[in-house]
């Protein structure tokens, strides 16, 4: 089953996206996966640059979702990518019981540099009341 990790992030088009994972002292393993969602949608694996990987066309294929996982050789991870549509993004750990410890996971967001500072602004705004409620 899958749990969430932390609270959801508010993104937009063009946003650099940091994820941080840190594994338990309790844990030897840990899985985590990158969930997205926009407008009314539900939360689902999020699969970097989809749109354009469909819009070639040609047979259905199978995308893997942007995942980090984190071992007792590598307990501490780093993830980054840019988001490509206008939502949250949100981490969610798969574990085998619902007493398994969660991974220490920070989301950092930074707003492209390439938009006018007014909607910059707007953006940090728009993401700041996500936080509030």
């Amino acid at each position: 089953m899958r749990v969430c990790i932390g609270k959801a992030l508010r993104v937009g088009p063009g946003d650099e996206v940091i994820i941080r994972g840190q594994l338990p002292a309790s844990s030897r393993l840990s899985r985590l996966f990158v969930f997205a969602k926009e407008g009314a949608m539900e939360y689902s694996p999020y699969v970097k640059d989809i749109r354009i990987k469909m819009a070639v066309g040609g047979p259905p294929q199978l995308y893997s979702p942007l995942s980090m996982r984190l071992d007792t050789n590598r307990d501490s991870r780093e993830l980054s990518f840019f988001v490509d549509f206008d939502g949250y993004i949100r981490v969610m750990q798969e574990v085998d019981t619902p007493k398994e410890a969660r991974a220490k996971i920070r989301l950092k967001r930074i707003i492209s540099p390439d938009l006018p500072w007014h909607q910059q602004f707007f953006r940090k705004i728009r993401g700041i009341s996500a936080w509030i409620h």
